[in-house]
């Protein structure tokens, strides 16, 4: 073989090899972009539970709500629509409405504009029982909201494989 056929067969193999590199790389770059956009999501929705859990927190916490921090609550979770899907969004109208529900009754009780609340008697108990039975309601929510999260954010291979191989694992076909 003569050494213009040499060039010759490589002038010919240098097209093939250039296309297939800028197929690697734009591959490469179709890969980075996917785990970016999985990652943005991910934050996005961490902010999300975050929100809930924080909330949930500060009724805990304080046994009462705070009206403006029911609305602000309420404003962080409603981005949630977007993100996931329904059972968030109807878990959030859910933790939205009962909270507000213990601020009216609260507010019977302990009027915000300083007049005098329910006097003691059988109206009192029964509002009384029922803040209880909320408040309550409230505390175990946060064993469920995170349930209700991890199923829907999990980093788990069978939802994001190429973000967890580890060195030996065998995936197995479907």
């Amino acid at each position: 073989m003569t050494f213009k056929e040499v060039v010759d067969v490589l002038n010919a193999l240098l097209t093939p090899v250039i296309a297939g590199t800028t197929v690697y790389i734009a591959w490469q770059q179709y890969q980075v972009s996917r785990l970016t956009l999985k990652k943005d999501l991910y934050e996005k929705r961490l902010r999300v539970y975050q929100a809930f859990m924080s909330y949930l927190g500060e009724i805990v916490r304080d046994g009462k709500v705070n009206r403006n921090r029911a609305t602000q609550f309420y404003a962080e979770a409603s981005e949630g629509e977007f993100l996931f899907d329904s059972e968030v969004v109807e878990k959030a109208d859910e933790l939205y409405k009962q909270s507000i529900q213990l601020w009216r009754l609260c507010n019977q009780l302990y009027p915000s504009d300083g007049s005098p609340g329910l006097p003691v008697g059988d109206e009192r108990s029964r509002i009384v029982g029922e803040e209880s039975k909320l408040l309550e309601w409230l505390s175990n929510q946060d064993s469920d909201i995170r349930e209700l999260f991890r199923r829907q954010m999990s980093i788990q291979e069978r939802r994001f494989p190429s973000l967890v191989k580890s060195k030996g694992s065998k995936r197995k076909k479907a």
